[in-house]
């Protein structure tokens, strides 16, 4: 969840699922477009199956949002634009504890997903597993096999038995990879990710006057780590992504301690 709902335009893309309204900006294709064509070597087979477990990752998650705002009486509508996606609701449960568990229903949807195809591989009879990624590459056996393929998840990585179609396993490794790795990343206490917005519940919690600046200068800061860590590494787009927020933390800071004195 990123920033403020897009403006329409006569490129929105419009259709309802299980009743939620949603929207996708044309820009979300553009965006997801350009992160499958930055992920290496052009490969348009490969580049569409990136938007489309983009698509359909990030919906899930903001299902996962919306189905508890419903739960709770709201009426949400979803929206899929460049930055990923929102789950908007103007009569969205209030207290602190309910909006929690809108904002961990994002990632948990994201979550169930990829449990829920390594149970499908599992019972198929396929080996597939999870482990320390340094630990799995020096794994003798996995690689004399030679019959799995792994997925890095960061530190962590996925290993399965590949299916007979290229495409398939395509879509496997990339449902994993976004599914986890996204889910985990947004629940970072930096805001507007959800964790950010659970750490600012949370302080307002502790501190109601205070709350909101607490959970900024947190989020600055474990911002500019992260891009800085990002950058050290190589990892470009999770860099600027992540330099971009603590920028836009650090502006939010300053305004909301102006505003106290």
């Amino acid at each position: 969840m990123l920033l403020g709902e897009p403006s329409a335009s006569q490129a929105d893309l419009h259709f309802r699922v299980f009743g939620f309204p949603v929207r996708v900006h044309p820009f979300f294709w553009i965006v997801s477009l350009a992160m499958g064509l930055g992920s290496g070597p052009a490969d348009p087979q490969k580049t569409l199956v990136w938007v489309a477990v983009v698509f359909v990752s990030v919906l899930v998650h903001e299902l996962g949002h919306a189905s508890v705002q419903r739960f709770y009486g709201g009426h949400p509508w979803i929206t899929l634009y460049s930055f990923g996606g929102l789950a908007s609701c103007n009569d969205g449960p209030r207290t602190p504890g309910r909006r929690i568990l809108v904002l961990l229903a994002g990632p948990g949807a994201g979550f169930l997903l990829a449990a829920v195809l390594f149970a499908a591989l599992r019972l198929s009879g396929h080996v597939i597993g999870f482990g320390k990624h340094g630990t799995l590459m020096n794994t003798e056996w996995l690689f004399n096999a030679e019959r799995v393929l792994i997925q890095p998840l960061g530190p962590f990585a996925v290993y399965f038995e590949p299916m007979k179609a290229d495409l398939l396993n395509d879509v496997i490794a990339k449902v994993l990879e976004v599914n986890i790795m996204w889910g985990v990343i947004n629940l970072l206490p930096v805001f507007p990710l959800d964790g950010g917005q659970i750490a600012r519940e949370l302080f307002n919690i502790q501190n109601p006057r205070t709350g909101t600046v607490s959970a900024l200068q947190l989020s600055a800061g474990i911002a500019v780590l992260i891009a800085a860590y990002a950058l050290l590494n190589q990892h470009f787009y999770l860099g600027l992504m992540f330099g971009y927020l603590a920028y836009s933390n650090f502006q939010s800071l300053q305004f909301h301690q102006n505003r106290w004195r």
